[in-house]
């Protein structure tokens, strides 16, 4: 009887763990470590009917402010990124007091082996809970070879107006895969929510990629012929601010045979741009954003057709896996 139940216990367990694992396409888990310095991006779009030849004029500021009130602004703090191949949940940020820590008990734990006090295989395992602690491990999108690449990332510069185009391209071991932005609203998936202005790629099935490991990036660029871009920055050294900057030019007024009536023949246009603050020069911002690669898994293709399992049917199985394990121990015993 006991061989019974122990033949029977195998397949239930296996096919709880399949029926939950066929389900998952982005496992997730404590999110790769991501450096977050103490400094801000702020990207605007400003509508050329308020630009003039040196930059953005009087009247599309407010009170004076440096956000412009007839622009749209999207900032990235806190020095992150501001595009992911996955969902930005999965990014695990850390400071450099974290890594300052990290190090103080990384020479704790040295101290102590150099003592005798550990073992060095008890210093590498101290070591690796620290570390995790702080980086964690990335998500990892996974699919069966020849299923469509359903994936997604984080993309916070979208500029919700028709006046800025945008081509979002994902790389896959060398192989480059266009891409979109998701302009249906906040889209609610099995692998959680696209939000609005996020990047997806949908890849048909004749994109087969062989079983294995590969890493893949995402690219945004963006454009413009309706207006321009500008941005500031607080980060130390590299401080990029508006500022007024004017220029002269030629009155068109002016009548050189007429130099006496009073009109004065250069005027001064001013307009508010961005500059470094260490040396003044006009900067442009970058309009292109890379992500950092994540792991994308094909697994091997499914042999055959796939009956779905509920998850009450999938606990159900389990239940009669381990009450069939408990049995068996109890028979023995």
């Amino acid at each position: 009887m006991s061989a019974k139940l122990k033949l029977l216990t195998l397949p239930l367990l296996a096919l709880f763990l399949f029926a939950q694992f066929a389900e998952a396409t982005l496992v997730r888990s404590g999110g790769r470590g991501d450096f977050s310095r103490n400094f801000s991006q702020a990207f605007y779009y400003v509508d050329n009917q308020y630009l003039n030849e040196v930059g953005i004029i009087d009247s599309a500021f407010e009170f004076d402010s440096p956000f412009a009130a007839n622009s749209i602004m999207r900032a990235v703090g806190g020095g992150g990124r501001g595009l992911g191949a996955v969902p930005n949940d999965c990014i695990k940020g850390y400071t450099q007091d974290d890594l300052d820590n990290l190090e103080q008990d990384i020479d704790y734990w040295r101290t102590e082996l150099s003592y005798g006090r550990i073992t060095e295989a008890q210093f590498d395992a101290e070591v690796a809970a620290l570390e995790f602690a702080i980086y964690g491990e990335p998500c990892v999108w996974e699919f069966a070879q020849g299923d469509a690449l359903d994936m997604f990332g984080f993309f916070s510069l979208y500029f919700d107006t028709p006046d800025v185009s945008y081509n979002v391209n994902w790389l896959i071991d060398g192989v480059s895969l266009p891409g979109d932005i998701n302009t249906a609203g906040d889209l609610v998936t099995p692998d959680g929510t696209i939000n609005n202005g996020w990047v997806t790629l949908n890849t048909l099935p004749t994109m087969d990629f062989a079983p294995g490991d590969y890493m893949a990036y995402v690219s945004v660029s963006l454009s413009s012929s309706q207006g321009r871009f500008f941005w500031t920055s607080t980060e130390p050294g590299y401080e990029i601010v508006f500022e007024e900057k004017c220029i002269e030019k030629p009155n068109p007024d002016f009548d050189p045979t007429n130099p006496d009536a009073g009109i004065d023949p250069f005027i001064e246009v001013c307009g508010y741009t961005n500059v470094y603050r260490n040396d003044s020069e006009v900067n442009d911002p970058p309009m292109s954003f890379f992500s950092d690669g994540e792991m994308l898994r094909i697994l091997p293709a499914d042999t055959g057709p796939v009956t779905p399992v509920n998850a009450p049917a999938s606990i159900a199985l389990l239940l009669v896996g381990l009450f069939a394990m408990n049995l068996r121990r109890l028979r023995k015993s």
